[in-house]
């Protein structure tokens, strides 16, 4: 088999087979000795924790327990006080001390008080005169106890009452408040406790007045009459238990069998609002807590055995113990990772790695250091020539020999790996330089470094087929061009010329010809001229890059080799050039076609005006400001160029949804208009109407009536339904309100009848015909209303134009049942203006269809932000907005700050028809209520106001009428109050 053609028998040199094998046995012994040590480390480690975690849930029960016992002893106590007896407010004062005492001495008791049997409340707790409360009050700084009494007065009538006492308990105020009800014999703890012997506690709820987390201690007088109880705050609770945390992300929860959480370890456990805005205890499934969820489904199966967790966070161990009080059951449940559990045990290991790692490094050396001598210099070449063929170039060559050959071999291969080196970083760095003059001088620095040239120049071929300079670079800079132009026919001699005519060009100029066409370069001596043509992709010449080396003369091979150089980095430059020159005309190509689109919405509707131009040039303003603000909120905010061609598309396009939206619609200007007003018909009705009285008028007279009486009914009838066409006339205009009786008015006018003789379900359009045949028609001549609100009025919504609760893009809007409703009666009696609900709907459907167009557009990875940016600028900071009801944190500022532009630009725009511009003044003070509604970010308004992007836009583009004197201080003022 040795002999076969192609064949290469496997051989092993000895040095490398005792290496091999001795490092092998070493790397064998240490892994399993690591690994044994590893696990026995490990059980003893989840058995300290098993220990510990039982010992942590017996101090929480423990520090419980010692919460509770404080408040049992107080209730016990003040249920056998004069208190209990006490019937009016004065009486129940004297016994003030006594209730201040728990208070004092004991941090965890937040109020105490007594329910009396008649419904009386006397209740002392801790005050904080600069809370809510204490400004209602106007309560006075060293208020420090609060008296909240529900008592009779001398004619047996309630007197609710808060009365206020310093530290020292002397009182400082006495208010009544007669807005105070509260009956003691309503609440749970009263209850509970009425008809027991002993002192009960209440399971943890909320606090009726203070929100805070608790439970009540209460106990019943002897004699019935009252009922005393202690309200215990378990906010300390939390804070203890972050101190008993076994590892510092270990998570400590008390939950009760309801699955509510009474404390945690966490800093981001808040209490939830229910349906009706009232808090209430969080539960289990409201933290969408993982851990907790795990733990909670083992509770009641696996107490007091630890066990592990999979989370998303990873392996836990955990385990849960629990108690019952009252006839509740509470649990604990303790859990840590893993991993710092083991920190230990994998420290140990990580040692025990390293201490293998280091005597297998420093073997390594020992082994092969006398096989590396042997190798020579020439296996270290081997090694550079398979680095360069696996390009890298990190480090140069250093290798050396006291043979001459390999000496020169060795430098002759770390000139190749430098120059191999340097072209492949030409290519990268032109692919990711993005600013076509950078990319130029990029080129030419290159260029001329590789080269050891002096500097360079690159013409490219103008419109006119002309060699016009872009760039130079010379003696390490760039140099100002002077703008001199190479005619290809009169310059034949050029080397500019004759490389773009040849490919290429080697020439020595001379001081004149340098002065005479590269007066820039300032050259005191003749240069070598090297050129060579840039060709794109389909080989036509774009334009010509030249270099002049440093040496004054050079051999014609060196010459040569340094020409052949240039040309192979003449490719990857015309490359680069072409490509930058592509995505510059692909970005103005964009950014004409979004203008097109902007300017096609403004010109659609005049009620649009120029909105979709102006509202960029206000948005890219404020986030300058906020770019070169050097303090406040916006100090370390920054957009790359990437983020201001992705504000500046999201700017243009944010009202491209428009292109969608009926024109008929946005410009609705009466009730009754769609594409046509249709009043007409109402009034030829009217006409028939009268007609019809008319004929009936004669008609009677033919048969023997009385002229004149007749001709007085018709005359008294006709100036009826004149008043009343004039009514429905001036309701279908629309205005600020329409009031309940013309609403009525408007329906008693509808029930007029008129005679139809015609079929109105022929010549029709398929969709009209489809409505009407909704109900059956009438036989001619048909009686019919003058106004309706008929069947075929009502165009159903298809299921395109529904949105799904769970849809996937998040709008949050409420979708009218129907598409539009054309209802006669229902578009006459339009509250206020003169759109309805779907068509409001449809109008404002725009920002859903920007969204959705936005979001199916193939957009670059730095540009994926623009349909947010978008689609934000009819959100409102509080969430109330449209159409995801997104609050001011969900948002991101360039969305922000294109619902400021958007608003200032509506309101200040003098091209509407429906509306007069506004003044400078009205508009700031229209939008510093919407700031102080939490309708626009605060901070980005008072940037709007401080850095005068408001005045600097309005100089440009409002009225001069409009631009009035404006004192932006007590508005910012009231920003930042």
């Amino acid at each position: 088999m040795a002999d076969r053609p192609g064949f290469r028998k496997r051989t092993f040199r000895l040095h490398i087979y005792i290496a091999t094998l001795f490092l092998a046995l070493l790397v064998a012994f240490a892994a399993i000795s690591i690994a044994t040590q590893h696990y026995l480390s490990r059980g003893m480690m989840l058995s300290s924790a098993e220990t510990l975690f039982n010992r942590i849930g017996q101090e929480v029960k423990q520090s419980i327990a010692a919460i509770y016992q404080p408040a049992r002893s107080a209730a016990e106590l003040l249920s056998r006080s004069s208190l209990i007896d006490a019937n009016t407010l004065d009486k129940r004062l004297v016994r003030l001390p006594l209730m201040a005492a728990v208070l004092q001495n004991h941090q965890e008791v937040s109020a105490v008080y007594v329910g009396y049997q008649n419904g009386d409340f006397f209740l002392l707790r801790r005050f904080d005169p600069h809370s809510f409360l204490g400004r209602a009050l106007g309560a006075p700084p060293e208020a420090a106890y609060l008296v909240q009494s529900m008592a009779r007065d001398t004619e047996g009538l309630r007197d609710p009452r808060f009365v206020l006492y310093s530290d020292d308990l002397t009182q400082l105020s006495s208010q009544p408040v007669p807005n105070y009800i509260f009956d003691p014999r309503t609440r749970p703890w009263y209850q509970a406790a009425q008809g027991q012997q002993r002192v009960i506690s209440t399971a943890p709820y909320l606090f009726y007045t203070t929100r805070e987390v608790g439970a009540t201690v209460a106990q019943a007088s002897i004699n019935g009459t009252a009922v005393v109880g202690v309200d215990v705050t378990l906010g300390a609770l939390s804070s203890f238990l972050d101190t008993q945390r076994p590892t510092p992300s270990a998570q400590i929860f008390i939950f009760n069998e309801k699955g509510e959480v009474l404390a945690d370890t966490d800093s981001d456990y808040k209490l939830q609002v229910d349906d009706l805005g009232t808090p209430r205890l969080p539960k289990i499934e409201d933290l969408s807590h993982p851990l907790l969820s795990a733990i909670s489904a083992h509770a009641s199966t696996e107490l007091n055995r630890t066990r592990a967790y999979n989370t998303p966070d990873g392996i836990w161990q955990g385990i849960v113990t629990g108690w019952a009080s009252d006839k509740s059951s509470y649990y604990i449940a303790i859990a840590a990772p893993q991993r710092e559990l083991l920190a230990t045990a994998t420290r140990i290991r990580n040692i025990s790695l390293w201490l293998s790692v280091a005597m297998l490094l420093f073997a390594i050396p020992i082994t092969y250091i006398l096989s590396r001598l042997a190798s020579g210099p020439l296996k270290a070449l081997i090694r550079e020539t398979r680095a360069v063929q696996a390009l890298k170039f990190d480090e140069p060559i250093t290798v050396r020999s006291f043979i001459d050959e390999i000496d020169k071999l060795a430098r002759s291969m770390d000139r190749m790996k430098s120059t191999i080196h340097r072209l492949l970083s030409i290519g990268s760095v032109l692919g990711g330089e993005r600013k076509f003059d950078r990319l130029l001088s990029r080129i030419l620095s290159e260029t001329t470094a590789i080269t050891n040239a002096r500097g360079g120049l690159i013409y490219l071929v103008n419109d006119d087929g002309k060699l016009e300079p872009r760039f130079a670079y010379w003696d390490g800079q760039d140099r100002q061009i002077v703008p001199t132009l190479f005619d290809l026919a009169q310059d034949k001699d050029h080397p500019l010329v004759i490389a773009f005519n040849e490919g290429k060009c080697a020439k020595r100029l001379s001081v004149e010809d340098l002065r005479r066409w590269h007066p820039h370069l300032n050259a005191d001596k003749p240069l070598i001229s090297m050129a060579v043509a840039l060709r794109d992709r389909q080989g036509q010449v774009i334009g010509v890059l030249l270099v002049s080396p440093e040496e004054e003369s050079l051999s014609e091979r060196t010459m040569a080799d340094r020409l052949a150089l240039v040309e192979a980095i003449s490719g990857t430059a015309a490359v680069a050039i072409e490509t930058q020159r592509l995505i510059q005309e692909q970005k103005d190509l964009l950014q004409s076609l979004i203008e097109l689109t902007a300017g096609a919405i403004d010109s659609k509707s005049a009620y649009t005006g120029g909105h979709c131009q102006r509202v960029p040039v206000l948005t890219e303003l404020l986030a300058e400001a906020a770019q070169d603000s050097e303090d406040g909120a916006f100090k370390d905010f920054s957009l790359t160029e990437e983020q201001w061609e992705e504000l500046h598309i999201a700017a243009w396009l944010h009202d491209c949804g428009k292109v969608t939206s009926p024109e008929y619609v946005i410009d609705k200007a009466t009730k009754l208009e769609t594409i046509y007003d249709r009043l007409h018909e109402v009034r030829m009705r009217f006409e028939v109407i009268k007609r019809e009285a008319e004929v009936a008028c004669w008609k009677s007279i033919a048969e023997g009536a009385d002229r004149t009486a007749a001709l007085a009914e018709l005359d008294k009838l006709w100036a009826t339904l004149d008043e009343e066409f004039a009514f429905l006339a001036r309701s279908n205009v629309g205005g600020e309100f329409m009031a309940p009786p013309d609403i009525e008015r408007v329906r008693k006018i509808a029930e007029r009848r008129w005679t139809r003789t015609l079929d109105d379900r022929i010549g029709v359009s398929y969709d009209e015909a489809e409505r009407k045949s909704r109900q059956q028609a009438a036989p001619l001549p048909v009686s019919e209303p003058l106004l309706a609100d008929k069947p075929e009025h009502i165009i159903l919504r298809p299921d395109r134009e529904k949105i799904a609760a769970d849809n996937p893009w998040g709008f949050k809007v409420k979708v009218p049942e129907y598409l539009y409703n054309r209802g006669e009666i229902y578009n006459l009696t339009i509250q206020r203006g003169t759109l309805t609900e779907e068509e409001r709907y449809k109008i404002n459907e725009h920002m859903i269809e920007t969204i959705r167009m936005l979001t199916r557009l193939p957009l670059p990875r730095h540009l994926r932000n623009a349909p947010e940016i978008a689609g934000g600028h009819h959100e409102k900071m509080d969430g109330t907005g449209y159409p995801k009801r997104l609050k001011r944190d969900e948002m991101s500022v360039p969305a922000r700050m294109m619902a400021i532009a958007d608003i200032f630009e509506a309101l200040t725009a003098g091209d509407r028809p429906y509306k007069k511009a506004k003044t400078l003044s009205e508009s700031l003070a229209i939008m510093a209520k919407m700031r102080d509604t939490n309708h626009i970010d605060p901070d980005l308004f008072d940037l709007f106001l401080a850095s005068g992007v408001y005045r600097r836009y309005s100089e440009q583009y409002l009225s001069p009428a409009q631009i009035d004197a404006v004192d932006i201080e007590p508005l910012r003022r009231r920003a930042s109050a």
